[in-house]
């Protein structure tokens, strides 16, 4: 140990030994797994099961899926097998020292935990606890007794990073250690640094719902992530992973926060976007939408025009719009039923009151497509039966028409003649009722007339909303229809996308009542977890105002409201600058956000007497953090034309990427960008590119844009303006020191 270079603390070599002994055991647990499997650590490896397996075929790719599991997870333990130690002692037991680490070990000799999952009931004394007396839930009971060491590890592999020991202050410097180290390009894992308030949320009971209010940068994001990850570990013999399912704003988003749960050790969860699951539940069926960025439309309209808009996109997200909608296609059901009933050349095949009963009562939990297929093999047996009464008529009048013949005529050619003529006719009925018992058939589902998803639709809004506006001028379809469509398809065809047993849905205010209940109802066994921030709530023509529009009309207030208002993104110096901002327009009943004490340099607001001077501004601040050594750095312009246009003047010399609501791959480095795709992603550096009073004049709406925008860096936000700046920079706040 002479050459290696340990943290200056008392407790360093007993603690470097404990981590040479555990990456050991890490290391012999990798390799009998390799051998078990004939996988190699750190390599992509997947089992695809057959469509239909047998039950001892499931069992076995279950194991083996499980084992595979187990490697990758083993893997990314070698390169951090714990973070923390325990030192507690049970009431009227021995002292027992916990290390915990992202998953749990064993000593295959002993069965003794090696290291304990950051899910684990006495986890609870890492998160929640400080030195002294303390208790945890355990799955037998509470277990009380005296916390004596609290300590927190840095390792990377075999090596000793820093270790601090519990009191408020090591705490501080342990969290500002992390925090202001500067970030990769995605999302990071929390596991080391989570705190009291974010524990209780990622472990709130799965038995209710959950609405997280959680200020910019208080890793509402990475909790509702990490979430998903400690319920299949709580739940593991009920809940699998892909039993659950995060809706994020875009694909973009849905790139940045693709690896933190893989990193976790969680595979196979659904992720996807309202759209995505809205085009997987209609399938092939779903109509074509009209994609446009209505946060950029919206950007572009005066604010009169602006709330004319925001009023048909809450119309059209409202309870009342569902209710509305659930009544016409109750009445659509009626409707599509044959007004006569059905008849087969006279023969009453179903009369009008007993096809009510079989397509309204009988069959009323299948979609209306499956109720005609099932109709239809009830009507397929009675068209038989009707053509087989048809053909006995017939045969019966021909038997008659031979004997009448048969008396009138003696016999004679000519008779054999008639008879055989009157035998023809029967039997040319008998072609004329098969033939028009086969096109009746054919022809069956004619008599079920109904219009595609978007004819009904448009039908349903000229029916019950004449006048109103909305439904589009030129029949297109948008974002906003989708709601109503998945749930006429629901009713008239049946959704294909398997239910859920739980859902995460983040930057929630932007999701409006509909399509909340809508989720909802098709996934009848799921609990929810709903995290945003309602000042972010740029969407919220088309979103939530308050909680309470969930809380009782939707959840029946069987949702609970957790709140996060620490922010733990960006320093206090930037953090004063954006409640300032905020403060302008306050939410009641929606608390303060504090930042944790981590200052650094403050943020910059220059004037550029020229377009050629800011640009200038630009280069030289860009080059300046790279510089510093930032990997990931945002020039954020409000709109996304402004957004191209910077991109064509400086985009190639700065080596920047335009990024747009299209994008699905997030690779860091640096980046211009709309403010539409900026919300719920962090970089190292933010330029906010034209805050001038021209571009940001004093509104609410532009408020909440300006104040996503002044959120999302970490260590530095620098401000361009021409003329005047925004008004919205300024206001009198008591800032936190």
């Amino acid at each position: 140990m002479e050459n290696i270079q340990l943290p200056d603390h008392p407790a360093a070599e007993e603690e470097y030994r404990h981590l040479q002994e555990t990456c050991g055991t890490i290391r012999r647990e990798i390799g009998e797994v390799e051998a078990l499997t004939g996988a190699k650590a750190g390599e992509c490896m997947d089992v695809q099961m057959k469509e239909d397996p047998d039950q001892q075929e499931e069992v076995t790719m279950q194991l083996f899926r499980f084992q595979l599991d187990r490697l990758r997870q083993l893997s990314m333990a070698a390169g951090q097998a714990y973070f923390a130690r325990l030192d507690f002692i049970p009431a009227g037991h021995s002292p027992e020292t916990w290390y915990l680490g992202r998953w749990g070990m064993l000593d295959p000799a002993t069965m003794h935990p090696v290291v304990v999952d950051w899910r684990s009931p006495v986890a609870n004394l890492y998160y929640s606890g400080q030195i002294g007396p303390m208790d945890y839930e355990a799955p037998d009971g509470r277990v009380a007794g005296e916390l004596t060491l609290k300590r927190m590890l840095t390792v990377r592999g075999r090596e000793l990073k820093s270790l601090f020991d519990s009191g408020i202050v090591s705490q501080e410097a342990y969290l500002q250690e992390v925090l202001g180290s500067i970030s990769t390009d995605r999302l990071r894992e929390i596991v080391t640094t989570i705190q009291a308030e974010q524990n209780i949320v990622i472990r709130h009971p799965l038995s209710s719902h959950l609405m997280v209010q959680g200020a910019a940068g208080s890793g509402k994001t990475t909790i509702a992530l990490h979430r998903i990850a400690y319920l299949l570990y709580a739940f593991q013999k009920t809940l699998k992973p892909e039993n659950m399912m995060i809706l994020a704003p875009n694909p973009l988003f849905l790139s940045y926060i693709s690896q933190v749960l893989p990193d976790l050790g969680v595979e196979r969860v659904v992720q996807t976007t309202f759209e995505g699951w809205c085009r997987e539940s209609m399938g092939k069926r779903m109509p074509k939408i009209l994609r446009e960025s209505r946060l950029e439309k919206n950007l572009a309209l005066s604010a009169d025009r602006r709330e004319e808009a925001g009023r048909i996109l809450r119309r059209k997200g409202s309870l009342e719009m569902m209710k509305r909608l659930e009544t016409w296609l109750e009445h659509l059901q009626e409707k599509v039923l044959p007004e006569n009933g059905m008849r087969l050349a006279g023969v009453p095949l179903m009369e009008r009151a007993e096809l009510e009963t079989v397509f309204l009562k009988d069959l009323r939990y299948f979609p209306l497509e499956e109720r005609v297929g099932e109709l239809k093999k009830t009507i397929r047996k009675r068209v038989q039966s009707a053509a087989a009464l048809l053909k006995e008529r017939y045969a019966a009048g021909a038997e008659q028409m031979a004997d009448r013949i048969r008396g009138a005529m003696r016999e004679s050619p000519q008779r054999q003649q008639k008879i055989r003529e009157a035998y023809a006719v029967r039997d040319q009925r008998f072609r004329e009722i098969e033939q028009r018992a086969a096109e009746y058939m054919a022809r069956y589902r004619e008599k079920f007339p109904l219009p595609d998803l978007g004819g009904l639709y448009r039908a349903f809004l000229e029916e019950c909303f004449p006048g109103e506006g909305l439904a589009s001028e030129d029949g297109s379809l948008r974002q906003e229809d989708l709601p109503a469509l998945v749930m006429i398809c629901r009713t008239v065809y049946g959704l294909k996308a398997r239910p859920m047993k739980h859902i995460v849905i983040d930057e929630c205010q932007d999701f409006s009542p509909f399509q909340i209940e809508l989720l909802k109802q098709a996934n009848p066994a799921a609990t929810f977890t709903l995290v945003g921030d309602l000042y972010q709530g740029i969407r919220a023509d088309e979103g939530i105002r308050s909680w309470e529009e969930w809380q009782g009309p939707v959840f029946g207030n069987r949702a609970d409201l957790k709140q996060l208002t620490v922010s733990y993104r960006n320093t206090v110096e930037i953090m004063n600058l954006a409640r300032r901002t905020a403060a302008r327009y306050p939410i009641p009943g929606i608390g303060e956000t504090r930042p944790v004490l981590r200052h650094g340099e403050a943020p910059r607001i220059l004037r550029a007497a020229s377009e050629k001077e800011r640009l200038g501004m630009i280069r030289e601040q860009v080059a300046a953090w790279k510089q510093e050594g930032y990997h990931s750095i945002a020039l954020i312009e409000k709109t996304a034309e402004q957004a191209r246009k910077l991109a064509r003047q400086i985009g190639a010399e700065l080596g920047a990427r335009l990024l747009d609501e299209t994008d699905s791959d997030y690779r860091g480095s640096v980046m211009i960008l709309p403010a539409s795709i900026a919300k719920g992603m962090e970089f190292d550096c933010v330029g906010i590119c034209d805050a001038s009073a021209e571009n940001f004049p004093e509104d609410e709406f532009l408020c909440r844009i300006l104040y996503v925008m002044m959120t999302r860096p970490l260590h530095r936000l620098c401000i361009w303006h021409r003329g005047e700046p925004s008004p919205m920079l300024g206001g009198p706040l008591p800032e936190i020191s």
